[in-house]
């Protein structure tokens, strides 16, 4: 008996795909692959918002709307004030805030933040 791997490789359901755990490219035919994505709750973000305080030297709560965040950032964040390099020290409450980074639980992981004055 011969096996045609091709076809059975592309017979495996998507649901089954998903049901152990596979992330990434499941195994179809050539260019009708299928991409699987696991739902963790994170994933890169950008968020404008109020500066509401400072929680530590590389921490601050963010008010978006009526959401908050935690905002952590690391010696590789870019932190701008009006548009010059600052220590996140130098932010104050209602500064309008932009945030890029990964979300993940209600924290955002900080690759930029670039915050503006009031009546800037």
């Amino acid at each position: 008996m011969k096996l045609n791997v091709r076809k059975s490789i592309a017979a495996v359901p998507l649901a089954f795909a998903m049901s152990v755990g596979t992330i990434g490219v499941v195994a179809a035919p050539p260019g009708q692959a299928a991409s699987v994505h696991a739902t963790t709750g994170m994933g890169q973000v950008t968020k404008t918002g109020h500066f509401e305080k400072l929680l530590s030297s590389t921490s601050f709560k963010l008010s978006v709307g009526m959401e908050s965040y935690i905002v952590k950032a690391d010696a590789m964040t870019h932190v701008t004030l009006d548009s010059m390099k600052v220590q996140l020290s130098k932010l104050h409450k209602d500064d309008t805030v932009k945030v890029k980074g990964v979300l993940k639980m209600g924290v955002i992981t900080a690759a930029s933040i670039a915050a503006e004055a009031p009546g800037m």
